[in-house]
């Protein structure tokens, strides 16, 4: 669990380490500490899952590398992971990636981000690349950037984490299903099958409550019937298949997509994803939240009063039924299954309330991978 002195260190240095020659020695002088004691607290964060990663975020433009481009390559599968790890090790490739294919419009399967300052430079790389992959390049092309896109993650101290709820109804975050009357006709009608299942299905979502607001959401998706669609644990590691790599390609794709969509800790496991994501629709001018952090006293009746059917734009409804969309078409693309659903129905989600529930949501999606065994969701799972 956090103390007082852990949660100063993360907000001292999410936005950056400082630029200079001791900066954990800078960052302990501002807090009253000693830095052996601030590199020991961010290294036991860091072996516990609570910080998922220290590193370098290099500005490409700034350091005058301002052509960047994502070459793609055709490769026979069977021949990638040795190619690979190749490409990878050449020191003008920062990323290599191995992603499924999308034919016939998208055959690539090998992906490698080049840097270069002038075309020519980066051409020349790309010659290099073909070169080394010499008759196992089937084809290839070249995506460059073009703006640079956000890079921080999740922050925690400048925004509200959840917005407070104006509503008697929630209970904390109880799931409250509805009370049916199965003698109801709507007048005269009979009410249908569908109609019957649709009224006793239980609700998820919190009364009342609009997800559209700024907050920070825990999501967990199953797959249809809980099948182990994507992949398989080996030794409490996560291995994805092709359906897997479309799914973690789209769950990322999403922040790229959508301005409004932040995201944070992610895992893929066999039949399920657990992610953190954030939405932040501040400079919205139907954003619903004051200057605390809070929904406004009409948010809640302006949602009851003017909800038209579907998902409300840029909510997290909205969000889950695109990225399920999207993945249930190309998995189906693949499998030639048209139609056949991909996730069950519905989706769990929380709202994240603090600090320490986003500390501890984030511990629970490092670890998932590695106790698969027990998981409720594994349909082998150790009793």
């Amino acid at each position: 669990m956090l103390d007082q002195t852990d949660r100063k260190i993360i907000q001292a240095t999410q936005a950056g380490l400082p630029l200079t020659p001791q900066p954990y020695q800078t960052i302990a002088e501002q807090l009253g500490l000693s830095a052996d004691d601030v590199m020991m607290r961010l290294s036991a964060m860091q072996n516990s899952g609570i910080i998922r990663r220290i590193g370098a975020v290099p500005n490409h433009y700034k350091l005058g590398y301002r052509f960047n481009g994502m070459t793609v390559w055709n490769i026979p599968d069977e021949f990638i992971d040795g190619l690979g790890q190749k490409v990878g090790q050449l020191e003008f490739v920062s990323h290599c990636y191995h992603r499924p294919r999308h034919p016939p419009e998208w055959p690539y399967n090998l992906f490698a981000m080049v840097h270069g300052k002038t075309r020519e430079a980066v051409d020349k790389q790309i010659q290099q690349i073909s070169d080394l992959l010499g008759d196992y390049n089937l084809g290839c092309d070249v995506l460059y950037s073009t703006k640079i896109l956000k890079k921080t993650g999740f922050r925690t101290g400048d925004r509200p984490v959840a917005p407070t709820i104006n509503s008697t109804d929630h209970r904390e975050n109880r799931l409250v299903a509805p009370t049916v009357n199965s003698n109801d006709r709507r007048g005269d009608r009979p009410v249908s099958r569908t109609e019957q299942q649709r009224k006793t299905r239980k609700q998820t979502r919190l009364t009342h409550y609009d997800y559209s607001q700024n907050g920070a959401y825990f999501i967990t998706l199953c797959a249809h019937n809980r099948e182990c669609l994507f992949g398989e644990i080996q030794n409490g590691i996560m291995v994805p298949n092709n359906y897997g790599e479309i799914v973690i390609e789209e769950w990322y794709k999403s922040e790229i997509i959508r301005d409004e969509i932040e995201l944070d800790e992610f895992v893929l496991m066999p039949n399920h994803i657990h992610g953190i994501l954030l939405i932040d629709r501040r400079g919205d001018r139907h954003d619903c939240m004051d200057a605390g952090g809070r929904a406004t006293q009409g948010a809640v009746a302006e949602v009851a009063l003017n909800h038209v059917p579907g998902p409300k734009p840029k909510s997290l409804s909205s969000f889950i039924a695109g990225f399920k969309a999207t993945v249930t078409r190309q998995i189906n693309n693949i499998r030639n299954k048209p139609g056949v659903p991909v996730w069950q129905r519905n989706y769990y989600e929380h709202v994240v309330r603090n600090e320490d529930d986003l500390l501890q949501t984030r511990e629970y999606i490092v670890n998932n991978p590695m106790k698969w065994e027990l998981d409720k969701e594994n349909p082998q799972r150790i009793e």
